[in-house]
């Protein structure tokens, strides 16, 4: 538990860049709600991963760095209370989540 702690304090900019990256498609989620029905989130990793480059914040090695940002993404949206679809039925770097109105369980 240190460790992960540990590495969230010493990358804070790069998971800082990943809730920036969440937020904008959370957002605009609901403002697609505004005019239509829409309960699916699409997240990318990759896409997730190069916005936190941009922003100037990486973890020096690639798999760490794709573990992180996974763990941190999944996290993230199981506290905000949206379902999570199965990695297993997902593209690869693909993370599914939906707007949880069913009450179902949000982690697998």
């Amino acid at each position: 538990m240190a460790r992960y702690f540990d590495r969230k304090a010493d990358h804070a900019a790069f998971f800082k860049a990943l809730e920036a990256y969440l937020d904008d498609q959370i957002n605009e989620l609901y403002t697609t709600l505004n005019d239509t029905f829409a309960d699916t989130v699409t997240l990318s990793l990759d896409v997730a991963i190069a916005k936190a480059h941009q922003a100037g914040a990486k973890i020096d090695d690639p798999a760490a760095e794709e573990i992180a940002a996974t763990n941190y993404l999944f996290k993230e949206l199981s506290s905000r209370g949206l379902w999570l679809q199965s990695p297993d039925q997902t593209e690869p770097n693909t993370i599914i989540a939906k707007l949880n109105f069913g009450n179902r369980r949000t982690y697998y």
